[in-house]
């Protein structure tokens, strides 16, 4: 008896044990979750049930044993438990998301030949040397953004492009300033200059690809030319001399910084491409027929009598008028002053037109020198060369007009027929209106020659000449 009642007062105190840590969780949990006290318990489990539980002092033994696993608190216990996961709101887990590597920017690059090297003015222009320009072209179907395009010429050019050419589209760059060619604009303006004896010029695109050379012999230019300042057209293709062409002179865009056509087709097609005009004329038929190289005379009617006073006559022989519009009119070549494009005047057959020092800009030197005729496309036409002049108002040029044979001591007429000067009877400088020609000696020979002096040294000297022709000591040729 006495086992037993040691066994049940142990059993009363982990009961009791069991019940007051019960208790405590329940306490605990509602501090934790207010929604799962007792005051919010699942239903069917009352809320009195606590005290219930705890009252465990009974005479009846057996009976605490049985009631303790199923007593009201063994249930709450299970209905808090599963009641927590209802009510609680889960807090979201966050997903840390790696960030992307970043992944190098590719450099773009292109094909050969999508973009060409079109046209090279390496001359310059009339106005300048230094005004040399170049044209890009895209012969394909999209637009091209040039950023980072790079031209040079493994010298002084090393130009970084910008910008977008168009499809079918050109570019142009221009040395110095936007000045080169007035009335076109520029794309780009760069520095840095071209040699007149040929290199080579390179195109690479942002990737440092070679997409199109000039010149890539290295050599002299296979096309353009010094003296007229005419471009270096690409005929197509490839960079190989064949494929380049000098400008033809038939075409032409904008003008330079002087006013005068551009020699060359800036940001248009390239002349190569333009069916060529019907000829009006031989181009040879044209001479030059007349220069004075000492004026002492107003003979360009100024108001003064100058420098400006020196002119050079042109001399048309036919059969047909000629447009005088891009030839070049200069002096020796690579040297002296700058070459003059003649403006769209026509010349008709057996006319003249002379050009003074006041419109061209060319100097003739008393000293001797020569004076050249070029044709649009770069041809020289004609050209005279005349020695040592001392006298004043004496010309040099063709008897008679368009002739061959050359004579020194003519009476200046500009824009009209040459005639041999005569001294006048009366003192003073002699003017144009007192002009004086011995015309009935020149009738002895027949139209297509000319009397000369049978000693070679007296036709450079004009009293000389005549004495010998009153003579009668002359030869027709």
């Amino acid at each position: 008896m006495a086992q037993v009642s040691a066994g049940v007062s142990r059993l009363r105190s982990t009961v009791f044990v069991s019940v007051a840590l019960t208790a405590l969780c329940l306490s605990l949990l509602s501090l934790a979750n207010p929604q799962s006290g007792p005051f919010n318990s699942a239903p069917g489990v009352s809320a009195s049930s606590s005290p219930t539980m705890t009252n465990t002092e009974t005479t009846e033994e057996t009976q605490t044993p049985t009631s303790a696993p199923t007593s009201s608190p063994t249930a709450q216990a299970s209905a808090t438990t599963t009641s927590i996961p209802e009510t609680q709101t889960p807090t979201p887990t966050r997903t840390i998301t790696p960030s992307p590597t970043a992944t190098p920017t590719s450099v773009p690059s292109f094909p050969p030949f999508s973009v060409l090297i079109n046209e090279i003015a390496w001359a310059g222009t009339i106005a300048s040397a230094f005004d040399e320009w170049i044209e890009l072209y895209n012969p394909g179907l999209e637009e091209i953004d040039l950023t980072g395009w790079r031209l040079e010429d493994g010298g002084d050019i090393s130009v970084t492009l910008r910008g977008t050419i168009g499809p079918g589209s050109f570019f142009l760059l221009e040395r110095t300033d936007d000045s080169t060619i007035s009335d076109i604009s520029a794309n780009l303006i760069y520095t840095g200059g071209l040699n007149n004896g040929g290199e080579t010029l390179r195109l690479r695109d942002p990737s440092g690809g070679l997409i199109d050379s000039a010149n890539a012999d290295g050599g002299e230019w296979p096309a353009g030319d010094s003296s007229s300042r005419a471009s270096m057209e690409r005929r197509g293709g490839s960079d190989y001399s064949g494929n380049w062409v000098t400008w033809n002179g038939h075409v032409y865009a904008g003008h330079d910084a002087g006013g005068n056509a551009v020699a060359g087709t800036p940001r248009q097609r390239n002349s190569v491409w333009y069916p060529a005009p019907t000829p009006t004329s031989v181009p040879g038929r044209v001479v030059i027929n007349e220069v004075l190289i000492r004026p002492h005379y107003d003979w360009n009617r100024s108001g003064e009598a100058d420098v400006g006073d020196e002119f050079i006559e042109l001399y048309n022989h036919g059969p047909a008028a000629v447009d005088l519009g891009g030839w070049i009119l200069d002096d020796l070549a690579g040297g002296g002053a700058p070459p003059y494009a003649l403006p769209h005047r026509i010349i008709l057959p057996g006319k003249r037109i002379a050009f003074f020092r006041s419109q061209t800009g060319i100097s003739l030197n008393d000293a001797g020198d020569v004076v050249r005729l070029i044709a649009p496309d770069g041809r020289l036409i004609d050209q005279i060369r005349y020695i040592r002049v001392r006298a004043f108002n004496l010309s040099y040029g063709r008897l008679p007009d368009g002739s061959p044979s050359f004579a020194y001591g003519l009476w200046p007429t500009p824009g009209a027929a040459n005639v041999l000067f005569v001294e006048p009877s009366a003192q003073g400088t002699p003017t144009p209106s007192a002009q004086i020609s011995s015309t009935s000696r020149w009738n002895a020979c027949p139209l297509d020659s000319q009397p000369w002096p049978l000693l070679a040294s007296c036709s450079r000297h004009p009293a000389m000449m005549r004495w010998m022709l009153s003579l009668g000591l002359f030869v027709c040729r």
